[in-house]
């Protein structure tokens, strides 16, 4: 690094001249001060007290000041490289002798590189679906593997230039096999670039043999003994002939269902469906596996694990009406057309029901949900309501309630603490609106619906109160009404899972005449009411302590997240918890985790699996040395990783990014050829350095005993 050329000068807080003539003033002003004295004084001492004066008055003017004296190089040096190795999965693999690992660091280690680096000043990255850290030496250090999830080659590039703003790089070389499957066409964003991109590409872009499971689909709540459609797509290369098996099994690895099937190109795709019977209620983890061939590429795609929340075969609902009307056989009429749904019907007539006695306890114990249609009454026996209100509490249902009809608000309230709706006293009449839903949500659509909220714009409106119900914080909105009378919105359908028990209430009248819509299919009613019940009915044990993860299935090259949810005596969400969980794999504890806090009674984990298997988190949560409860989760970490559906080295989209950007491409053992003619101009950059010439206390410190001097002279010498 040379310095070209180099200026010094003094900067202050105003312009040189003024304080040049601001210190010469300050000398004739003290000069013109001690000219006389009286009484007189001798020429030393006059001197001596102008001098003290000067001296004063311009520390007082370099504190207003604050003059640095200033450096400024123009320097020369080797320009900037940035150099992004890829780290994602695919760069693991071993293809015949091709080592892609070994290759990068052969390439790192070359005699060539090192040259570069003495000529060049590089910055070395790795990345996958993102841009590492900086490393401080142009090495890869030996434990730092590639496992990435996913290559997002463009996002690379962008995020190094961020990275090296303060000193931008003149080229970018990227050392990566060109497999690409995250964020957007690195071919289109190349034309963008904002230096010249140098590409290398590892690997063999050579016929490989591959097996590989590309998705697994299948529905993911299902009923016990019912026939359960499972979708399989998988990919053959270099396969031709070959006699393949795809299985399912369940997580004890016993076969439950499996085909042959015959591959009949070298490149082959295919989807097979499979029907599968579940006769055991609760979650289910099952494992696909397609058979592996001799000098396979890799077989850790060749099985995937899926899981189903398999319910009971009938989900049986106690209906709680009131008087007969529309909406009631309405109600009857769907929900009895469900086949997975068992009714049983309690409707009421003059203080009894027609159907039979109030449920008692045992027959609340093979309820799974109970619904509150129109009910209850003012001729509802209020003891029996009472009795009936606490059983449901103490059994923890779920609750459904519908709004209308003769209801009895009063009475109501006897299950104010597990509805989602509270009563109020003085409540307005009642309007139309229109019932637009505001979320997707389990009860408002099936998740394959694309455009759901199309359906509900032709509905009828429904008459309800605006000012009937208030709503806890701890309400979810999933549908509004919306009037041309009122600019406001009030809730329509709300549900809530305080504390584990999950309640829904729907607050429009005549739910009836969303029925006459459509004669041909069920239109929105019919899927609504099942989708309703069918979410109440998929319970949660009412915790204080209850664990979750972002998803069920994780690859052994990700890190598991997980949260914590913390709740107090009445279930609502508790801060400043002690929050820890336990990993264990096989019954091998393999640490304690403390969770952070992030709101709202949550708390965040993460942990890095170590190897494939089914993991257990027992996550427990402790305040002031209490012991607040604990809960436990599984998942299942396997190999899968996106980065082995394709995994030979693109060629064509290496070339394609180095000549849109404005660089070239090299094969791995061409690289001698890039890092000896790659030699950069000298970019200059400017250098400033600056001295602080006074420091603020030690200028006030000096003018306090100057003036003190002077003060101390003038009082012995008889000066006023």
């Amino acid at each position: 690094m040379n310095a070209e050329t180099s200026t010094m000068h003094i900067v202050a807080n105003i312009p040189v001249w003024i304080l040049l003539f601001s210190i010469l003033a300050a000398l004739v002003f003290s000069i013109w001060a001690y000219k006389r004295t009286w009484p007189p004084t001798g020429l030393t001492i006059r001197w001596t007290l102008i001098m003290l004066r000067w001296g004063a008055l311009i520390g007082g003017i370099l504190i207003i000041s604050h003059p640095e004296l200033e450096l400024k190089e123009n320097l020369l040096e080797p320009a900037s490289i940035g150099v992004l190795i890829d780290q994602s999965a695919s760069m693991s693999i071993t293809q015949g002798e091709v080592d892609r690992q070994q290759i990068v660091r052969d390439i790192l280690n070359s005699q060539s590189f090192s040259d570069l680096n003495k000529r060049q000043r590089l910055n070395l990255f790795t990345f996958s679906d993102s841009l590492s850290e900086r490393y401080n030496n142009v090495e890869i250090p030996e434990d730092v593997s590639a496992n990435g999830i996913g290559t997002n080659i463009s996002r690379a590039w962008m995020e190094a230039y961020d990275k090296l703003a303060l000193s931008p790089p003149a080229a970018l070389i990227m050392i990566s096999d060109g497999v690409h499957n995250s964020g957007p066409d690195p071919i289109r964003l190349a034309r963008t670039a904002r230096t010249a991109i140098y590409t290398i590409g590892v690997g063999s872009s050579e016929k490989y043999r591959d097996i590989m499971l590309l998705n697994v689909s299948a529905n993911p709540v299902v009923y016990q003994g019912s026939t359960n459609p499972v979708e399989i797509g998988f990919r053959c290369i270099g396969a031709a002939g070959k006699s393949l098996t795809i299985a399912i099994k369940n997580s004890n690895g016993k076969l439950i269902v499996r085909k042959q099937l015959t591959v009949t190109s070298d490149y082959y795709e295919g989807t097979e469906f499979f029907d599968i019977v579940i006769n055991q209620p609760g979650k289910r983890r099952f494992q696909v596996e397609i058979s592996t061939i001799e000098n396979e590429l890799t077989t850790d795609n060749n099985h995937r694990s899926f899981y189903m929340n398999v319910l009971a075969s009938k989900m049986r609902v106690l209906l709680m009406s009131g008087p007969p009307d529309n909406g009631l056989g309405d109600i009857v009429r769907k929900l009895s057309n469900d086949d997975h749904i068992e009714l049983i019907q309690r409707t009421s007539r003059s203080g009894s029901f027609y159907e039979g006695d109030w449920p008692d306890t045992d027959m609340l114990g093979k309820v799974d949900v109970v619904i509150l249609h129109h009910f209850p009454i003012k001729s509802t026996n209020s003891n029996k309501l009472k009795e009936f209100a606490e059983a449901v509490k103490e059994s923890e249902l779920p609750l459904g309630f519908f709004d209308g009809g003769t209801i009895d608000y009063n009475k109501l309230k006897l299950f104010e603490s597990i509805l989602p709706v509270t009563v109020r006293k003085y409540p307005k009449p009642r309007v139309e609106g229109q019932v637009i839903p505001n979320q997707r949500h389990a009860i408002i659509a099936d998740p394959e619906e694309i455009n759901f909220s199309a359906e509900w714009l032709g509905l009828p409106p429904l008459k309800y109160n605006p000012d009937r119900f208030d709503f806890g914080k701890h309400v979810n909105v999933l549908a509004e009404f919306h009037t041309l009378e009122l600019l406001d919105r009030f809730p329509a359908i709300v549900v809530s899972e305080t504390g584990g028990v999950k309640s829904v209430a729907i607050l429009g009248n005549d739910l009836w005449r969303w029925g006459l819509v459509s004669t041909v299919d069920e239109g929105v009613i019919g899927p609504l009411l099942s989708r309703l019940v069918r979410w109440l009915a998929v319970r949660k044990a009412g915790k204080r302590v209850e664990l979750t993860f972002d998803k069920e299935l994780f690859s052994n090259q990700e890190s598991v997240a997980f949260s914590v949810s913390v709740f107090n005596e009445n279930y609502f969400p508790l801060e400043d918890a002690l929050v820890s969980a336990v990993i264990s794999k096989s019954d091998t504890v393999g640490g304690e985790t403390l969770l952070t806090g992030i709101g709202a009674g949550r708390y965040r984990g993460v942990f890095q699996p170590y190897g494939e298997g089914e993991y257990q988190i027992k996550a427990s949560a402790s305040l002031d040395g209490l012991n607040l409860g604990e809960d436990i989760g599984r998942i299942t970490v396997e190999p899968f990783n996106i980065e082995l559906l394709d995994a030979k080295l693109n060629e064509q989209l290496l070339k394609s990014v180095a000549e849109f950007s404005g660089g070239a491409y090299f094969q791995s053992s061409q690289v001698d050829s890039l890092f000896d003619s790659l030699d950069l101009p000298l970019t200059e950059r400017e250098e400033i350095t600056r001295w602080q010439l006074w420091g603020r206390g030690w200028i006030l410190a000096i003018i306090v005993g100057l003036l003190t001097i002077e003060w101390f002279i003038r009082i012995r010498t008889g000066m006023l």
